[in-house]
């Protein structure tokens, strides 16, 4: 950044923590707390995603009754911000909070509502997002421009995952542990037949937005952006795991799939622009579009 625009985000930094102490003269310590990790995380003068010690303290209150306030404050910053750079860490903020919101921790989280994920609700209800950008200052440094178009595509690509979750009652977040899987599978063998295609084209929409991401700027590499990519890379492998759950399923109950065929050509389009992850889980990637393969030939 130049030195004019840096000053300009010091300054904007500055009047925030001062609005934020007026706000809170007689408000609650607790919501204090979360505003000024928040404002601290997503400052104006750093080119580097949020701190991992304020994202860890707002990840704390998600399952806190405070969960839904970090959410709300995060979505405001989100909307009032011509930052691209601090749209940037809000939106990664947000996508961290989504994904803390779920783990496979025993037999009763099966049968959890998806309405009860309060912060997830707060974001996606019912086919509306509330993720609004502002109208962004583009043009600010060569930093923003780059950074810009990747801040256009990890909004819709958050859309993408909600609507995942909405249509899986459960973030899509599944770890490479054996618990995991088994519980997922649990899951998914109570589901129709129709349930489960349905579920599998949501979860195909992903692969085809990530598919669709900006291409990394060149000339100097931008932290945020690779943290986006990084976030991205780890629903990308959960996201297979689910699928591939599904496949297997789907396999043992439907002699020929013939209504897959249409979601493995989409899926088969993905193959190569998804390639250049493939070397982090190879044994995964490779099962997988081996049971693609196996599933079209049926």
């Amino acid at each position: 950044m130049g030195k004019l625009t840096t000053l300009g985000g010091k300054l904007k930094d500055e009047a925030s923590q001062m609005k934020l102490n007026m706000v809170h003269l007689c408000g609650s310590e607790n919501a204090k707390t979360i505003d000024v990790a928040l404002l601290k995380a997503t400052s104006h003068t750093s080119q580097k995603p949020p701190s991992d010690k304020y994202v860890a303290f707002l990840q704390s209150t998600a399952d806190t009754c405070y969960g839904p306030d970090t959410v709300a404050a995060i979505l405001q910053r989100l909307r009032v911000t011509t930052d691209v750079c601090v749209a940037a860490k809000c939106l990664i903020l947000l996508h961290k909070m989504i994904k803390s919101e779920y783990v496979y921790n025993g037999e009763d989280s099966l049968g959890r509502d998806s309405n009860n994920n309060s912060h997830r609700a707060l974001i996606y209800n019912q086919g509306g997002s509330n993720l609004k950008l502002n109208d962004l200052n583009v043009y600010s440094s060569r930093f923003t421009r780059e950074l810009s178009p990747w801040v256009l595509w990890y909004k819709q690509y958050l859309d993408c995952y909600l609507i995942i979750a909405e249509a899986l009652g459960v973030t899509p977040n599944i770890k490479d542990r054996s618990e995991d899987k088994r519980l997922e599978t649990q899951r998914v063998s109570s589901y129709t037949t129709d349930c489960i295609f349905k579920q599998v084209d949501f979860l195909v929409d992903l692969f085809e937005r990530i598919s669709e991401r900006p291409e990394a700027p060149k000339s100097k590499l931008n932290m945020i952006v690779v943290h986006m990519i990084e976030l991205m890379v780890q629903d990308y492998f959960s996201v297979m795991r689910l699928m591939k759950i599904r496949f297997e399923e789907l396999t043992e109950r439907v002699a020929k799939p013939y209504e897959l065929v249409p979601v493995l050509e989409r899926l088969e389009q993905c193959k190569d622009c998804l390639s250049e992850f493939s070397w982090r889980s190879k044994y995964l990637v490779e099962d997988f579009w081996c049971l693609v393969s196996k599933l079209k030939d049926m």
